[in-house]
């Protein structure tokens, strides 16, 4: 399995997971022309998962369904009403693409892509994460995981009161802590990669989601996904 965080922020969102045999995107929040950008080819996408429908998680999604056609991934009431032939889950040979519930001011899902003995688990556009998905979701391979805001720096920035409480509530965003504190929760030995994601570009910074991660236990390596640029591919 390979995953490649094309974009990552509120201005547009893309996960490219290539396995055995599918290619699959996980949101499609930029233009098919700016995916392209994004990577020295882009293959041809099989299946295209929608967690959400604000913008930055569906800007793109006309022109990449038009271009090819792919099977769509979705729970969202909004991208069923415009295609229907949406599904909620794929089951493959050795290819098991599930989606369970988060907590965001519109009805967002996680993804969980198993293929091959590995499994991928991509969460992000969430206030929490319910205990309850713990065992669903333990100890996997790759970890993309939103770590959207510094607290403080919300507090203390330019975004009005009813803002900050919205993303500080639980159908807000993670913020680095409440990241930390829930990948202790469920990383394990197989854990290989953690990609830290959705980083706020007015309350958070790089360096800021650096310090925090070194609170991660284990081994896994971290990665710091990028709004402007894609992060590069890692495999297990």
């Amino acid at each position: 399995m390979k995953v490649t965080v094309l974009s990552s922020g509120s201005k547009g969102n893309a996960t490219l997971v290539e396995t055995k045999n599918k290619n699959i995107l996980i949101d499609a929040g930029l233009t098919l022309t700016s995916l392209a950008k994004r990577i020295d080819k882009l293959p041809n996408i099989d299946i295209l998962i929608i967690t959400h429908s604000h913008i930055d998680h569906i800007k793109g999604i006309a022109s990449v369904v038009k271009r090819y056609k792919p099977i769509i991934i979705t729970k969202s009431k909004d991208i069923i009403e415009l295609y229907p032939q949406a599904i909620s889950e794929f089951k493959e040979e050795d290819l098991d693409i599930s989606l369970f519930s988060l907590s965001h001011d519109t009805p967002c899902t996680g993804v969980s892509i198993a293929c091959c003995d590995k499994e991928l688990i991509y969460i992000t556009d969430t206030g929490y994460i319910n205990e309850k998905l713990f065992s669903k979701i333990s100890n996997k391979d790759i970890y993309v995981m939103e770590s959207n805001h510094d607290v403080e720096m919300l507090r203390n920035g330019k975004y009005p009161f009813f803002l900050q409480k919205r993303i500080l509530g639980d159908k807000g965003h993670l913020s680095n802590e409440d990241s930390v504190f829930y990948l202790n929760k469920i990383i394990g030995e197989k854990t290989k990669y953690i990609v830290l994601a959705h980083l706020s570009e007015e309350n958070n910074t790089e360096e800021n989601v650096r310090n925090s991660s070194k609170r991660i236990k284990g081994n896994a390596n971290i990665l710091i996904a990028k709004q402007k640029e894609s992060l590069e591919t890692i495999e297990v």
